[in-house]
Parts: structure tokens; sequence; C-alpha cells
């Protein structure tokens, strides 16, 4: 304790070693410290009672067990210290990693359904455009529907007359559709252009084939009728097989005003 008193080591080892029996005072020498461990240890330049030397040698000897295991001491609470802070930066950065592995998972998760949300609307935007673009060009067409109609036929007309004029043998065929409509009758009269009659005087007996046994056909020659087209009569009525009787039935029929 600091401000005690403390009898030096030597001073009791004489005091252990002297006789019993003698009395004798000892004149101090001088006497000359030298270091040991964090403590000093006194000894006197002259010869020692080796009772004494023991004393000193198991007192530093002491004295170094216990510096050499307090140093042991401290590197294993040095050692253990590292230990647990590798331990503890190790669960941060675990902590920290896996913290921030779920926050981008969530802010992947949310882009992702962000965007998902986009591509929903941008689809929907595109079927509005479409159908809008389909109900425009529904009502474009039904609006040229006529014009496209009567564009449609204007060019029939023509194609079908430039038809008749370079082949007029056409008109057979115009002919013999027309007699298997009426093939129930007896009496045939065909009206047609002077070139078609002609054509039609040629295969008479052709077109009888496709009329009633015992039928009689009659070809008038009528300058009133376009070439490719004719019409014939019979006692149960009548077909209008010209051209332009024909183009006006279709018309007609693509109109809706017609039997299909």
């Amino acid at each position: 304790m600091p401000g005690e008193a403390k009898t030096p080591l030597w001073s009791r080892v004489l005091k252990e070693v002297r006789p019993a029996r003698e009395e004798r005072v000892i004149p101090p020498r001088p006497l000359r410290l030298v270091p040991l461990g964090e403590a000093c240890v006194p000894q006197e330049d002259g010869d020692v009672n080796p009772a004494a030397r023991a004393a000193v040698a198991a007192a530093r000897e002491e004295a170094a067990c216990i510096i050499a295991a307090a140093r042991q001491e401290a590197e294993a609470i040095k050692k253990a210290a590292l230990e647990e802070r590798e331990r503890v930066l190790a669960e941060g950065r675990a902590a920290g990693e896996e913290q921030g592995y779920r926050e981008g998972l969530a802010r992947a998760e949310e882009e992702g359904e962000a965007i998902r949300r986009e591509a929903a609307a941008i689809r929907e935007e595109a079927r509005r455009v479409l159908e809008e673009a389909r109900e425009a060009y529904r009502e474009t067409i039904t609006a040229a529907e006529g014009e496209i109609l009567d564009l449609a036929l204007t060019i029939a007309t023509r194609v079908i007359g430039q038809e008749v004029e370079q082949r007029p043998e056409v008109v057979l065929g115009i002919a013999r559709q027309a007699i298997r409509q009426v093939a129930e009758g007896q009496h045939y009269i065909i009206y047609a252009s002077p070139e078609a009659a002609a054509i039609i005087r040629q295969h008479r007996e052709e077109l009888l084939a496709e009329a009633a046994p015992e039928a009689r056909l009659q070809v008038v020659a009528d300058p009133g009728f376009k070439t490719g087209g004719c019409r014939i009569e019979t006692e149960n009525g009548f077909i209008d097989a010209s051209v332009d009787t024909q183009l006006e039935e279709v018309k007609k029929i693509l109109r809706g005003g017609g039997r299909p």
C-alpha cells in the first residue's frame, strides 16, 4: 500500500540466517538495485548467504512466471478480442448482405411490377388504336361501297363488251344457259343481233339438244340487240339474256336488292 514502509527482502533473509546464540552487529554495506521484471531486487556487492541467493532466485523465477503468465493471458485476451471482432464484423457483413439482397429483390420486384403494368397499358392502348383503325376502315368501306360497286360494274361492262366483240361466239353459251332455264317449252324464238343470230343459226342443232324433245327453234335477227346478248321467248314465258340485263341483275344482287 502507498505510504507504508516495506521491510527489504535482504533484511528478512539476514535475520533468518543469523545464529541464535551469537549477537553481533553487521555494518551496512553499499547496495545495488537490479531490475527484475516490474520490481527491483536489492543485492549486496559482497557475498550473500546461499539461502538469500536461493530466495532471490526463487523470487526472480516466480516473478518471471507471473510475467510470462500475464503475457500469455494478455495474448489470449487479445486473440479472443480479435476473434470476437472478426466474428462481429462477419455477422455484420452477412446481415448487411442479406439485407441488401432482400432490398435489391424487393426493388427488382417493384420495378418488374411497374414494367408489367406499363406493358399492360401499352397493350391496352394498342388494342384501342387497332379497334379504332378497324372501325375507321369499316366506315370508309361503307361510305365508298356504292362508288366501289359502280366502278366494278363499269369495269366489268367494259371487259365483257370487249370480250363479246372479240369473241361473238360467247352468245352460244348465253343462249344455251337460257334454253336450259325454259326447257319445258316446245317453241323457242331467239332474238339477237345480226352477228349473233348468224352464229346461233350455225349451231341450231346444239341448242335444240338442250330443249325438250320435238321442240322447234326460230332465230330472229334484231339490230336493236347488242352483240353477245339475246332474248328467248317460249309459250311459257321469256328470258332476257342481254349483257346489259345480266349486269343490272348482278348490280341488284350486290347491292342487296335482288335474289342471291
